[in-house]
This record gives structure tokens, C-alpha cells and sequence, in this order.
């Protein structure tokens, strides 16, 4: 097959290539070669990963191809090139963290995520790249990950290198983590899907935690049906593929959260997601308006918990390596320690009655919507230090709830080309809805768009 149309190959969907090769009309080796290839070509210039398992990676190809070569039963990730965000459990690989304390751990174990996709066949190619700890800022043993559609700009974090690579075609698909927005910050900064499922629908077992009452794991993929089984793999999640993809949209409401709206400045996030508001009511969907009091200021009652819970987590190391953190990432630990008892308890609770107000919200309609970000991709990660920048406002208070909440594309600015996410949340449990609304919106829009890199 020539070079171009291999290169082709790797930005279609996973169903797509699944068919091709239960047709024999591409392999898994050759899919896998060309997307290491593809890798190698442009890490120089992304820097989306910290190990590559190219000698792993091809073996798992020629076992693929051999499974398919003989009509054997195979599921839907079978043969199909993956990566996972640095912070997972790998048994004899190194899980480094994006630091430099950990940057020669080799863990005995693997993580639940890792064993689950190599059980469905997947071709795990490499660990990507992240900020420090999954906290907020990248350290700079391993420099920032930079954006396919400008690598001048930043990926996005945490789950950085999952986003960048997934956007460039370097595998069909990335696990990542989100306590903040870490997926889906990322997912909009690289015109990507990044979904963040229900807490707890997927199994934390060797992660690294950030925030156990926060954290999340979820997939990072072009397509809205690719995140779909990439989910069911690695969850307790199961989806009817037929009713979630019919593109029906017709009478199934949306509540706009008008406090995630009145806060977005740039004209060019709230063209765009005015304009994906106008598509979904033009596919028959029931808009409306939604309050949700206080949300726009929740932010800093969620961060309250990550601050306690992380210095929590890094106690093994504070006092004795602070010059081999990230000055930033020590900043946020020194921080975590100042919080009282009685404020992290407080923040507890609000966690508790804030749910409950977005279970309100969820009672009048199916699913909410509001922009992902407030501004496309940045020239440097956003930071939590940065004071006024608006960094999580829109993702965190989806965190500090615990409801599902997934990134889509609503398009690229017309000034410097860069895209902007749209960000759709459901019902605890309720992905479908999501993934039905999502998809339809995605299809109607011309589907995933290729970054010029």
C-alpha cells in the first residue's frame, strides 16, 4: 500500500480499520508500522511521549495479524495502536510521573486500564507525556508537549501527550486521567474527544493518585463512536451501539448552563458555541436555558480538596526533595498543607450539596452544555498559579460532582485556526446520552478535522 494512503489509514475511525482488516485489505503490522513511523517523525516536534514499546508494539501487531489471518474471533480494539498517559502502572516498564522523582520507577504491577486493553487486543505503542504529578505544570526533565494544529502552543494538561498524539494520528485512541479538567482540557486544546466518565466507572488500580475524591479515568480519541468502545473495554459500562449512533437527536433536551456562558470573554470560544448550540436545536434537540447557583465559583471549593488530598499523597517527599520538583508543583504541595481540617471538611460538604444541585439541574433535562475552555490552546500550560486565569472553572465543578462530562470539537477560530471544545454532561451512569448527543453533533458538523502538522 503506498506511503500516503497508509499515512490515511491513521486518522480513520477503529470500526473502519477493524473492517479493513477482517477484509485482509491492511494488516495490524502494517497499521502499527506506519503509526511508530508516524511518531518518530513528529515527536521531535510534539514531544507527546516519555516511552515508546515499538519491539512490544510489533510483536502484539504480528499476533493480531495472525488472529486475523486465520478468521479468528476478534473484538473491536483487536490490532488496534493505543498509547496511555505516564501515570498508569506498567509491570517492568517505567511509569515516570512527567518527574524526576520518579523517573526511574519500574513498577511489579499492572494497571487495571493497561491489562484491560491488551485483553481487548489493543496495541499499547508507548506512555505519554504529562504534566508533573498530573498537578498542574510540566516539569522541565521533559519539557512541554506541544499542539499538532501549532506546536508554538501548548497541548494542554494534564494529560498532554495523550491529546497531542491522539490528534496527530499516533494511534486510534489514548487513556488519560482528569481531576480538573485533565482530559478534557486537552481534548479541546487539540480538536480531539475526551470523555470523563461517572467516578468510579473505571477502576483506579495502579493509578497515581492526584485526588482520590476527584480523580478520573477516561479515553481520548478523534471520534465520538471510537471513545464509545475504547469505554466499554475499560469500564463497567455497556452501550447499544445502534440506539446511541442512530443521529437522532429529535426532542431529547439540553440545558445551556448560562453561568459557564456569561463568564467566557473571547468572542471567538463563544461564536463557536453559540453556533454549536444553534446546530443541536437545528437537530430537533429542546434548548434551554439552566441555572445552576454558585457553579461559576465552585472551582475554589474543588481545588481545596485536590490541595489537601495531593500533599496528602506527596508527604514521602516534600521535606526531603524539593529541588526535584517543579518549583510550581512544590508551590501547589506547600499550599495543600495550609488547608485546615475544618476547611477541607467544609469543602466536603459543599462537594455534597453541589451535587445535589446538579442532579436538580439534571432532573429538567437530559444533558447540560457549555464551552470546555474559555480560550483556545495557550503559548504554556495554564496554571493554577497564574491567579486570574481562568483555568478550570468549566471541567472542575464536574469533578467535584462526580457526573460524566465529555469534550467535542465546535470548530477552529478563524484567526489563528485553533480549536475550541464544547463540553456535554450527563447523568451519573448516563454516557449514552452524552455519546448520543455528541456523535450526532460530530456527524453533523463533517466529522473529525486533520491538524496540519
Amino acid at each position: 500500500m503506498p506511503a500516503n494512503d497508509v499515512k490515511q489509514l491513521l486518522f480513520e475511525s477503529i470500526d473502519d480499520i477493524g473492517k479493513l482488516y477482517r477484509k485482509k485489505e491492511v494488516s495490524p503490522v502494517e497499521v502499527t508500522s506506519a503509526t511508530l513511523e508516524r511518531l518518530h517523525e513528529l515527536e521531535p516536534q510534539l514531544n507527546a511521549f516519555v516511552t515508546v514499546l515499538a519491539d512490544q508494539a510489533m510483536e502484539r501487531a504480528k499476533a493480531a495479524e495472525s488472529l486475523f489471518a486465520k478468521g479468528g474471533e476478534a473484538g473491536r480494539l483487536e490490532g488496534i495502536p493505543v498509547s496511555i498517559k505516564d501515570i498508569f502502572t506498567t509491570k517492568g516498564i517505567r511509569t515516570s510521573l512527567g518527574s524526576r522523582i520518579m523517573k526511574d520507577h519500574v513498577p511489579d504491577e499492572d494497571a487495571y486500564v493497561y491489562q484491560a486493553l491488551q485483553e481487548a487486543g489493543a496495541i499499547i505503542i508507548g506512555k505519554n507525556n504529562m504534566l508533573e504529578f498530573a498537578y498542574g505544570s510540566v516539569h522541565p526533565d521533559y519539557g512541554q508537549c506541544n499542539n499538532p494544529w501549532n506546536p508554538k502552543r501548548t497541548a494542554g494538561g494534564s494529560s498532554t501527550g495523550s491529546a497531542a498524539s491522539v490528534a496527530a494520528g499516533i494511534g486510534f485512541a489514548s487513556l488519560g486521567t482528569d481531576t480538573g479538567g485533565s482530559i478534557r482540557v486537552p481534548a479541546s486544546f487539540c480538536g480531539i474527544v475526551g470523555l470523563k466518565p461517572t467516578y468510579g466507572t473505571v477502576s483506579s488500580q495502579g493509578l497515581f493518585p492526584l485526588s482520590r475524591s476527584l480523580d478520573h479515568i477516561g479515553p481520548l480519541t478523534r471520534t465520538v463512536r471510537d471513545n464509545a468502545i475504547v469505554l466499554e473495554k475499560i469500564s463497567s459500562l455497556t452501550f447499544d451501539y445502534e440506539t446511541i449512533f442512530s443521529g437522532n437527536i429529535q426532542g431529547v433536551k439540553v440545558g445551556v448552563i448560562r453561568q459557564l456562558m456569561d463568564t467566557v470573554t473571547n468572542p471567538e470560544v463563544m461564536n463557536l458555541t453559540r453556533s454549536a448550540i444553534d446546530k443541536l436545536k437545528e437537530l430537533g434537540a429542546d434548548v434551554q436555558e439552566v441555572d445552576i447557583p454558585g457553579i461559576e465559583s465552585i472551582e475554589s471549593s474543588a481545588l481545596l480538596v485536590v490541595l489537601a488530598e495531593a500533599s496528602a499523597v506527596h508527604k514521602q517527599w516534600y521535606d526531603l526533595r524539593e529541588a526535584d520538583y517543579n518549583p510550581a508543583t512544590y508551590a501547589n504541595l506547600k499550599a495543600g498543607y495550609g488547608v485546615s481540617a475544618v476547611a477541607y471538611l467544609e469543602a466536603m460538604e459543599m462537594k455534597k450539596r453541589f451535587t445535589e444541585q446538579v442532579n436538580a439541574a439534571l432532573k429538567q433535562v437530559d444533558v447540560l452544555v457549555s464551552p470546555t475552555m474559555a480560550y483556545p490552546a495557550t503559548e504554556k500550560d495554564p496554571s493554577f498559579e497564574d491567579g486570574d486565569i481562568d483555568v478550570s472553572r468549566r471541567t472542575i465543578p464536574f469533578n467535584y460532582s462526580g457526573h460524566p462530562a465529555l469534550s467535542v470539537p465546535s470548530g477552529n477560530t478563524p484567526s489563528e485556526n485553533l480549536p475550541v471544545g464544547f463540553q456535554i454532561i450527563g447523568r451519573y451512569h448516563d454516557e449514552g446520552s452524552i455519546y448520543r448527543v455528541a456523535d450526532a453533533f460530530q456527524q453533523a458538523t463533517g466529522g473529525y478535522k486533520i491538524p496540519p502538522i
